[in-house]
C-alpha cells in the first residue's frame, strides 16, 4: 500500500466514524448522555462553540489513549469489568494534563476555560463515547473519528436545543410545561426525528 492509499484509507475511516458518532450514535439524541450538561450550557448562555471544542479535544485525546491501552486490558481475565475503570483513569489523566496546560498558558478567559474543562471531563458523554467505541472494535482512525464525532455531535445537539430555548420558555407554552419539561419533550422529538432519518424502522 502506497502512502497516498494509506492516507486515503486512514482519513476515510476516520470520516465514516466521525459521521457515525455525530448522528447515529449522538450521545444526547440516541443515548441521553450529557443532556444535563447541555441544558446547563444553554441556561447559562455560555459559549457553545468554546465548550464544544474543549469537549471534542477531551473525547479525541481520551479515545487515542483508549486505543493505546486497550490491547493490554484485553489480555486481562476480567476485561469487561475493569474496562470502565481504565477509561475513567484515562479521562482523569487527560483532565489533569489539560488543567496543567491551561494554568501555564497566558489565556484571557482562563477561569471560563477551567470551568468548561471541569464540566467536560466529568461529563458522562466522554465515558459513554469510549465504551461505545469499544463495542465497534475500532482501529486507530475509528477511535479518532469517534472521539471527534462525539464532540461535534454534542455541540450540534446543544446548539439545536439552544436555538429553541427562547421559544420553549415563552408565554405561549403553558406554565406547567415551561422550561425544563418542555425542553425534554423537544429533545425527545428531535431524537425520534433523527432516529427515523438514519434509516431505522419501527418494530412490527
Amino acid at each position: 500500500m502506497t502512502f497516498a492509499e494509506f492516507t486515503m484509507t486512514f482519513f476515510g475511516k476516520m470520516l465514516v466514524y466521525t459521521l457515525l458518532a455525530t448522528f447515529t450514535e449522538n450521545t444526547i439524541f440516541s443515548r441521553a448522555l450529557g443532556s444535563s450538561t447541555s441544558l446547563w450550557i444553554i441556561r447559562k448562555r455560555y459559549q457553545i462553540l468554546s465548550f464544544g471544542i474543549i469537549m471534542t479535544v477531551i473525547t479525541t485525546v481520551s479515545s487515542v489513549g483508549a486505543y493505546l491501552v486497550l490491547p493490554f486490558v484485553r489480555e486481562t481475565q476480567y476485561y469487561s469489568y475493569i474496562l470502565p475503570l481504565v477509561y475513567v483513569g484515562i479521562i482523569a489523566v487527560v483532565y489533569i494534563v489539560m488543567l496543567f496546560i491551561t494554568h501555564r498558558l497566558p489565556l484571557k478567559n482562563r477561569d471560563i476555560m477551567l470551568m468548561f474543562i471541569h464540566r467536560c471531563a466529568f461529563n458522562c458523554a466522554v465515558l459513554g463515547a469510549l465504551l461505545l467505541a469499544t463495542e465497534y472494535e475500532l482501529d486507530l482512525p475509528g477511535f479518532i473519528g469517534f472521539g471527534i464525532g462525539t464532540g461535534l455531535g454534542f455541540t450540534l445537539a446543544t446548539y439545536l436545543t439552544y436555538i429553541a430555548y427562547d421559544r420553549l420558555n415563552s408565554k405561549a407554552v403553558p406554565k406547567a410545561f415551561r422550561g425544563f419539561p418542555i425542553t425534554l419533550f423537544y429533545i425527545g422529538i428531535l431524537s425520534l426525528a433523527i432516529y427515523g432519518m438514519i434509516g431505522h424502522e419501527l418494530p412490527v
